[in-house]
């Protein structure tokens, strides 16, 4: 029995030593994810400028929302999802998105924003209501989950 405690013992002892080693690897792997991603944001002044012009459209179309005043909300808005805003946003979208969570995010944004436009473009104010905060969720949700909230102003 003694001779089972001796060699279960140094078992233990390595087992051990690999789970660190195995963790150590796993911080290793996070860390160099997370500056990459660090360094693709910090590079990306141009995509952050598009989405800071994102959240000010977001605020101005949430308070004309707010007034009842789908004109001028229309009016930020434009007619469809092809309104150079709109690209621009996408574009800062693909090149800072990296993890599917992410995509998910984006593509609630696009849905939301989609019946946004497609609300104010209808006059149905309790509609565009509910789009809108759909969108400005799924928007936050994504910055935050991409690591851009202390980049945009105004959220």
């Amino acid at each position: 029995m003694v001779w089972k405690q001796h060699i279960a013992m140094p078992l233990q002892r390595y087992s051990r030593q690999d789970d660190d080693e195995e963790l150590l690897e796993r911080v290793k792997k996070d860390r160099k994810k997370r500056l990459e991603r660090e360094g693709v944001i910090n590079s990306s002044n141009k995509e952050t400028g598009y989405l800071q012009d994102l959240v000010y459209k977001l605020s101005k179309v949430g308070q004309a929302i707010d007034d009842e005043d789908l004109a001028m909300a229309g009016s930020v808005l434009g007619s469809s999802t092809d309104a150079d805003w709109v690209q621009k946003a996408n574009s800062a979208f693909s090149k800072l998105t990296s993890s599917p969570e992410e995509k998910s995010e984006v593509d609630s944004f696009n849905l939301s924003l989609a019946s946004l436009i497609s609300s104010v473009t209808q006059k149905d104010v309790k509609a565009s209501k509910t789009a809108f905060v759909s969108s400005a969720i799924a928007f936050e949700k994504w910055v935050s989950l991409a690591g851009l909230s202390s980049r945009l102003k105004g959220l």
